[in-house]
């Protein structure tokens, strides 16, 4: 037995909530996904290394060097 993949049934297009002519309306495109790829270690990397150096001028400042 198949499973019904299609969860709106025979409704029509116009009754689905946030439905395009060819699929879901939010998804995002492939060109930004490709920018997320790169950009989310970019952003990863600079927290990173500003937590690195919060917790060294704290450590300096509590230290007294």
């Amino acid at each position: 037995m198949a499973t019904e993949l299609n969860l709106s049934g025979q409704t029509p297009l116009r009754a689905q909530p946030e439905r395009g002519v060819w699929g879901p309306a939010g998804v995002p495109s492939t060109r930004w996904k490709k920018f997320q790829r790169i950009l989310v270690p970019v952003v990863t990397v600079a927290i990173a290394t500003g937590l690195f150096f919060l917790g060294r001028m704290f450590y300096l400042i509590l230290t007294g060097q």
